[in-house]
C-alpha cells in the first residue's frame, strides 16, 4: 500500500508478470461516494535506460572526463535499443498468438458453416419423405374407413 501525495505510484517489478492493483476508497464523513467507483490509471512502462539515466547523472556529478561520458551515453542509447527491440519481440510475439487463436477460430467456423450447409441441403429431403409416408399412412387410413363403412 504506497500513499503518495502527488497521487503517483512507483512501482519496480522484476521480469514480467502480471501485477494486481487493488483500491479502496475512504468514504468522508458526510459524504457518501457511489460505489462502484470509476477509477482511471496511466501505466507507463520504464525500462532500465530511465533507471540508468539517474545513475549517470550521478556518476557525472562525480567525474566529467569526455571519455567516461561517451561511455555512459553509449550505454544509455544501448540500453535503451534493448528495451525497444524486447518490447517489439514481445508484441510480435503477442501478434502471432493471436493470428494463431484467430486461425483456430477460423477453422472451427468453417466446419460448422461447412456442417449446416450440408444439413440445409438433407433437412429439406428428410421433410419431404415424412410428408410423403404420412400422406400415404393417412390415405390408406381414410380408404379403410369408408371401406370398413362400405361408403365405398
Amino acid at each position: 500500500r504506497n500513499q503518495n501525495i502527488a497521487g503517483r505510484l512507483r512501482y519496480q517489478g522484476e521480469g514480467e508478470g502480471e501485477l494486481s492493483i487493488c483500491i479502496s476508497i475512504s468514504e468522508p464523513q458526510g459524504k457518501k461516494y457511489v460505489k462502484p467507483a470509476l477509477v482511471g490509471f496511466r501505466i507507463s512502462e520504464t525500462g532500465e535506460a530511465e533507471l540508468e539515466e539517474e545513475e549517470l547523472k550521478v556518476e557525472k556529478a562525480k567525474s566529467n572526463p569526455v571519455e567516461e561520458k561517451n561511455q555512459a551515453e553509449a550505454k544509455v542509447h544501448l540500453s535503451e535499443m534493448q528495451r525497444i527491440l524486447t518490447k517489439m519481440i514481445k508484441d510480435s510475439s503477442l501478434l502471432l498468438r493471436n493470428a494463431d487463436m484467430i486461425k483456430d477460430e477460423e477453422g472451427a467456423f468453417h466446419k460448422q458453416s461447412v456442417e449446416m450447409n450440408s444439413a440445409s441441403k438433407w433437412w429439406p429431403m428428410l421433410h419431404v419423405v415424412v410428408l410423403l409416408v404420412t400422406g400415404f399412412t393417412q390415405a390408406n387410413h381414410v380408404i379403410r374407413f369408408f371401406k370398413s363403412r362400405h361408403i365405398i
